[in-house]
């Protein structure tokens, strides 16, 4: 990552207020794309670097750059910290920043004609209607693919409605939402001359009110707990003086600065109860905007994130083929609490009475050696697949337990595998796509309109998800599950033709057919697909694909919506 500094602060600026301009200049559509996405990436990087400096930002106006840049930069930094309170990943994060930054990218003269009040001619009426078609257009110039960015613009006023005005209509996807949410609090909370602004707190509250969708108010809740009680740069009364806030020090005291009459910055360390107005103001002395966030004073809270890295190196640590004492497998999950109370709660299906384990120890004697590593990766996958977040996260949820519920029909009438081993690859799959295709995950069911193709449907289709790298894939799934046999019968059915498929591929293969007739009821079985099926359910026990067929309906499975 290149260096962060208070120059990165103003390039930031600089590269927003450019780009605004761009549409200007027919020859620069091109170009366009690739600026956006460095820029979203830039952004990610100074957020993580230095938060407090970017959101300054929404208390700060640097009047020089206008209305629209200010607005652009506000939802940007806004969006960011939405990400970061929810734990998104960075492609995510800078995917919604790049959507931000696409808002306004061909309507800043009309923009900043409206912040004034200023009436608009035909034309730039029809402009401002059409900004988000007309951004797409921009993009498409790139010769890049836009799906994921189209959708969200297309359906961003329809979700604002419904935020601000509209309860009844649904709503659904985290990210528009999210980017909804980003554009309504930074139109109210940047600065206007006629004054009818509002601090990001009252902002916030406002939707929170007005909305009664469950997603939203959790965001808002998030980015607010995320920020603290008082934004850096907002203006704070101490006694008599107006002092700027900046953030906490080593002792957790407020460290605040104040300017005085021969313009030197002073450093105060106070621990009182502060008064502060949080409303975006003009300010032009340069070091208040940019220069004052990189002190030595100012501590920087650095969250990192080691669960999933402990997870996934604790996953490889579990083998199934390997022979356990109870002792040892204790010793292995010493100090992990939740996966220990997650696994209390999984052995309940191993006795009659349903009833969930007392402790390790008696969870473990409950289901036996045998069978303890395969549910000690399920729940440990569970908690791993948990553990990423994700705008779709409810979606892919729903998604994962309809697969599974499908998987365990399909051995309704076969008892002789262990299905926690069989149920093992989906889970790592998932985890995989959250991981490695988190901005091409959507809710489309995807399908082969090709009805002689040899090869099955890929899993991740039913994710939205239409190309993965297969070595990719096939390192991560044989790393995490290297001794167990339906890993590499998963990554069979998804790479190999009919032809050279081997009975645990083609289960995999049946499983995936059903899936995708399940939420894609329109897909229509080829005969060598048909053939598949019938066989494997034949295996199975299933007296008939009829039979399998009409007990799909007793698994209830819906989508998220």
């Amino acid at each position: 990552m290149d260096t962060v500094n208070p120059q990165s602060l103003v390039t930031l600026f600089e590269k927003t207020h450019q780009v605004l301009r761009c549409y200007n200049n027919k020859s620069q559509w091109p170009n366009i794309y690739p600026l956006l996405s460095q820029l979203a990436e830039r952004y990610y990087q100074v957020y993580e670097h230095t938060p407090h400096a970017m959101q300054a930002q929404l208390t700060l106006y640097v009047k020089s750059y206008g209305y629209t840049t200010n607005l652009v930069v506000n939802q940007c930094v806004l969006i960011t910290a939405f990400c970061k309170s929810l734990g998104y990943d960075s492609k995510v994060t800078q995917q919604l920043i790049f959507v931000c930054l696409t808002n306004y990218l061909c309507v800043q003269t009309q923009s900043n004609k409206l912040a004034l009040r200023q009436p608009l001619n035909l034309q730039e009426k029809k402009q401002w209607q059409c900004r988000h078609q007309l951004a797409i257009k921009l993009l498409q110039s790139s010769q890049v693919p836009t799906d994921n960015i189209s959708a969200v613009l297309a359906r961003l006023n329809k979700y604002k409605q419904a935020l601000l005005s509209t309860p009844q209509i649904m709503i659904y996807d985290g990210a528009t939402i999210l980017v909804a949410l980003a554009n309504i609090i930074a139109m109210n909370i940047t600065y206007r001359e006629h004054n009818d602004h509002i601090s990001v707190y009252k902002a916030v509250a406002d939707i929170y009110l007005r909305t009664p969708n469950q997603f939203a108010q959790y965001a808002l809740k998030s980015i607010i707990a995320h920020i603290g009680p008082f934004v850096p740069g907002s203006v704070v009364k101490h006694g008599e003086q107006d002092l700027v806030y900046i953030g906490e020090d080593k002792t957790q005291k407020h460290l605040v600065i104040s300017i005085d009459t021969e313009q030197k910055i002073r450093w105060h360390s106070i621990k009182a109860q502060l008064d502060a107005n949080a409303k975006q103001r003009p300010i032009i002395d340069k070091r208040v905007l940019f220069s004052v966030w990189f002190s030595e004073h100012l501590v920087k809270n650095e969250e990192v994130n080691e669960q999933q890295q402990a997870l996934l190196i604790l996953i490889s640590q579990v083998k199934v083929q390997h022979e356990y004492s109870y002792t040892a497998l204790i010793k292995l999950l010493q100090n992990q609490t939740q996966t220990i109370e997650n696994l209390c709660q999984s052995v309940k299906p191993y006795n009659k009475e349903n009833l969930p384990g007392k402790d390790l120890r008696h969870s473990l004697c409950m289901v036996g050696l045998d069978n303890a590593p395969a549910i000690i990766q399920h729940v440990l996958f569970e908690q791993l697949v948990t553990s990423h977040k994700h705008p779709l996260q409810r979606h892919i949820h729903c998604r994962l337990r309809g697969i599974i519920n499908i998987l365990a029909l399909f051995f309704r009438h076969n008892s002789e595998q262990q299905f926690e081993q069989l149920a093992l690859p989906v889970y790592a799959y998932i985890s995989y796509l959250i991981e490695h295709a988190s901005t091409d995950l959507s809710r489309k069911t995807l399908h082969s309109k090709e009805p002689n193709n040899d090869k099955s449907p890929l899993l991740s289709w039913l994710f939205g998800v239409r190309q993965l790298d297969p070595d990719s894939l096939s390192q991560y799934l044989l790393t995490v599950l290297s001794d167990n046999p339906w890993t590499q019968a998963l990554l069979d059915a998804e790479q190999h033709k009919k032809k050279s498929l081997s009975d645990s591929a083609k289960l995999w293969v049946a499983v995936k057919l059903i899936s995708t007739q399940v939420y894609q009821p329109k897909y229509v079985l080829s005969p060598w697909q048909k053939q598949i099926l019938d066989s494997v359910l034949k295996e199975l026990g299933w007296p008939s694909t009829a039979n399998f067929y009409s007990q799909l309906t007793s698994l209830g499975l819906s989508n998220s919506v």
